[in-house]
């Protein structure tokens, strides 16, 4: 497929370019753990040397460092950085077509671990940082190319010591992160993309249930804390927390749904979890979308057991949730919804809460989101770019937290391949991304350089 309005000689020359590098940044094994992004950052140093440009590479363990570069413009204006993770999941090798840490190309597609998450941006970014560096720099104000450590866990370095160690090196105006980007094909040709400017937020907690130990070839008829963990996990399944719309955009309903009674419904809390049932049984794709947007969601992930002995009743059993929460949410607000969902259960039980990260955001209507959506419109006819919230963590919520003022937002296109094909691959075997969108990703960005800083 074309990219509309650039010339396919240079679209062929970045696509070479973007694939060989892809290919080298896969085969340094970036498993995290243990993470060892250093020698990615060792790499990248070495590229932009080669390309007549200079970085720095820092952070903290040794071996777990980042690397930032910077290119001045030929005149003053905003910041805007360019970030991608260098770390990557685990993959077990013996479970892929092809091997996970080969960079193999095959059949017009990157394989590896990373090709979507998210090496292929690194990949993207320098190519589009030598193309603005070798066209002479003629945009106002600093592009700032960042190659994060320890996205995947967040435990150690990576953004969040970039924003508290080294904020002159990534301080900003605007930051353009991973995730977004992903495409629906719609009726009449048109495509819809999502544009992530905020994120849900995380209360992970446990709910330890207390039961009465004893020889198991006495049936407990109460007071068994797997039973009681089990009555938990229905509890938390079945609960149905007041739904709010304060994170569902009204624009992306209405290009999701074409029912305009249905529509209606979906956008007043009254109805709408009545309507998100109806849009289940008539459209999968357009709930999988909506649903998750519609406030607190409780997703219980593990059950664990204190005994070992098959024939004793254990003391106690614990349920690991996954809690996911809207801008503005609370640990305590999250504690009430779990006391009420849990207000039937006959059991003793607590909450020993695992970490809680607050959502957060940027302004959806931004000089960054009129960029973005004239660039599409150029590069894809016919597109069409619409806010929404992320249900999953990124790093731009260090961002956005060290610096109030930042414009974050995640967005990196496809255009060979939809939003079906794609969301798969994350975390999961045989990833792989098309040459022809990684060369995109790399077009989008230097072209949105162009727009944003022109």
């Amino acid at each position: 497929m074309e990219i509309a309005g650039i010339d396919p000689e240079l679209v062929a020359r970045v696509e070479r370019e973007t694939t060989a590098l892809l290919s080298a940044l896969i085969r340094i094994d970036t498993s995290n753990p243990p993470g060892n992004e250093s020698a990615v950052a060792a790499f990248l140093d070495d590229y932009f040397r080669r390309h007549g440009l200079q970085g720095e590479i820092c952070g903290e363990p040794a071996e777990r460092r980042s690397f930032v570069a910077s290119l001045a413009g030929s005149r003053p204006g905003p910041r805007l950085v360019l970030m991608a993770h260098e770390d990557v999941v685990p993959a077990a090798a013996e479970n892929w077509i092809e091997p996970p840490f080969a960079g193999v190309v095959k059949d017009g597609y990157v394989w590896g671990r990373g090709a979507i998450d998210v090496k292929n941006l690194l990949a993207a970014f320098c190519v589009a940082m030598v193309r603005l560096a070798e066209g002479g720099r003629d945009f106002a104000g600093e592009v700032v190319f960042v190659a994060e450590a320890d996205e995947e866990d967040g435990a150690i370095g990576g953004a969040r010591w970039l924003c508290s160690q080294r904020p002159d090196l990534v301080r900003c105006d605007y930051l353009l992160n991973e995730g977004g980007g992903e495409f629906l094909d719609m009726p009449g040709g048109r495509r819809l993309y999502e544009l992530h400017v905020g994120e849900k937020g995380t209360a992970q907690f446990r709910v330890v249930v207390r039961g009465e130990s004893g020889h198991a070839s006495v049936p407990l008829r109460r007071g068994n804390a797997v039973v009681g963990a089990a009555d938990v996990v229905r509890a938390l399944n079945d609960y149905e927390p007041r739904l709010s719309l304060d994170t569902v955009p009204g624009e992306y309903v209405e290009l999701l749904v074409s029912d305009p009674a249905l529509r209606a419904r979906l956008l007043d809390e009254g109805s709408a979890r009545a309507a998100l049932a109806e849009l289940f049984e008539s459209d999968r794709r357009a709930a999988d979308l909506l649903a998750p947007l519609y406030g607190l969601t409780f997703s219980p992930t593990i059950v664990h057991s204190s005994g070992e002995a098959v024939n004793v009743f254990p003391p106690s059993a614990t349920v690991t949730v996954d809690c996911r929460m809207p801008v503005g949410w609370t640990q305590d607000r999250v504690a009430a919804e779990v006391e009420a969902a849990l207000a039937g259960v006959d059991a003793r039980w607590r909450i020993e809460w695992l970490g809680t990260i607050a959502g957060n955001a940027s302004p959806a209507d931004t000089p960054l989101r009129r960029a973005i959506t004239e660039v599409m419109a150029r590069l894809v006819p016919d597109s069409r770019v619409v806010p929404v919230h992320s249900v999953g963590f990124t790093d731009s919520n260090w961002f956005r937290a060290a610096f109030p003022d930042v414009i974050a937002y995640n967005f990196a296109p496809f255009l060979v391949d939809d939003g079906e094909a794609v969301s798969p691959l994350f975390h999961n075997l045989d990833e792989r991304i098309a040459v022809r969108d990684l060369a995109f990703q790399s077009v989008f960005a230097y072209e949105l350089v162009k727009e944003l800083l022109g």
